[in-house]
């Protein structure tokens, strides 16, 4: 007997030690032991798994609703991934037979359908599309969390703030702000110092022109618009197989205006690896091209990332 009780004690203790509470933007979940088979709605979440070391049983990387699947730099790492539609129409059928332990969604583009994910499976939901820098490394931590992974998580943010503590030894303290802006062939959406990019070129050590507008993080501008900033330093994120409006905008005497494009201080890097991979994967690529563009030194951009 008492054997026995000494048994259902230490069973007991490592239940609790495997149970899993973790705040997120709908509540808090919680889990008896961490997941094992997760879907994930956003590359953001995508990049972090992969990075923790847990292969996801489903990822949106389809392309309906106009979107473009997985980013370059994920491309060789999704092998055996189920998808699960696209991050704008996930596919509910799809999800139910990876039978999930989670899901992970974004609080901005699956506000409406959290309900219905829920009911699929438990659903953890965070600021992805509209996060900033410090909202992507809570959810590195939180992920590591829900997936028993916590001590890989802390290892992971550990190495990135080094990382950007080395790369901030090339920003020139002089540097004039930076406009930075995702440009496709019909629009130009400027992301502020509270948008993912926007804060890790801070976090660089190069500061951002653009604040928040209300509560927008990124929000449109015409070239006008751009005009009215006066950029010293300007980033484009486009994509290689389309034609950004900017193009257009080259042939108009207010864009010869621009004093970026007067310096000659205008760089270019690929949107998709940019702007929708946010996680710790995407962010030491984002590094390496922000020192070797010279964008940090505030020098002339090298051949590459010449717009």
């Amino acid at each position: 007997m008492k054997t026995t009780a000494l048994t259902l004690s230490a069973l007991t203790l490592l239940t609790a030690a495997a149970a899993v509470t973790v705040k997120h933007e709908r509540g808090t979940l919680d889990l008896k032991t961490p997941a094992k088979r997760v879907v994930a709605l956003e590359y953001s979440f995508l990049d972090t798994l992969l990075a923790l070391g847990v292969k996801p049983v489903g990822a949106t990387l389809g392309t309906q609703g106009g979107d473009r699947g997985a980013p370059p730099y994920l491309a060789g790492r999704v092998a055996g991934i189920t998808s699960t539609g696209s991050r704008a129409q996930p596919s509910f059928e799809l999800m139910a037979a990876s039978k999930p332990d989670l899901i992970l969604a974004d609080a901005f583009v699956h506000t409406d359908i959290y309900p219905q994910l829920s009911r699929v499976a438990p659903t953890a939901a965070f600021q992805s599309r509209r996060g900033s820098l410090d909202d992507l490394n809570a959810q590195t931590l939180a992920i590591g969390q829900l997936v028993g992974r916590e001590a890989a998580a802390r290892r992971l943010l550990a190495d990135q703030k080094s990382l950007i503590s080395k790369a901030r030894a090339f920003a020139n303290p002089k540097a004039p702000a930076f406009v930075a802006g995702v440009v496709t062939p019909k629009s130009f959406t400027v992301h502020t110092n509270e948008s993912f990019v926007g804060s890790f070129l801070e976090d660089l050590g190069r500061k951002n022109a653009v604040k928040v507008r209300g509560t927008e993080t990124q929000y449109e501008l015409s070239l006008e618009g751009l005009v009215a900033l006066q950029p010293q330093t300007l980033i484009l994120f486009t994509a290689p197989d389309e034609t950004p409006i900017t193009e257009s905008w080259k042939k108009n005497p207010l864009w010869q205006k621009l004093p970026a494009v007067a310096r000659g201080r205008v760089y270019e890097f690929n949107r998709d690896n940019w702007t929708r991979g946010r996680g710790p994967l995407a962010l030491k690529l984002m590094v390496a091209e922000t020192i070797k563009s010279r964008l940090l030194q505030d020098a002339a951009p090298t051949a590459d990332f010449r717009y």
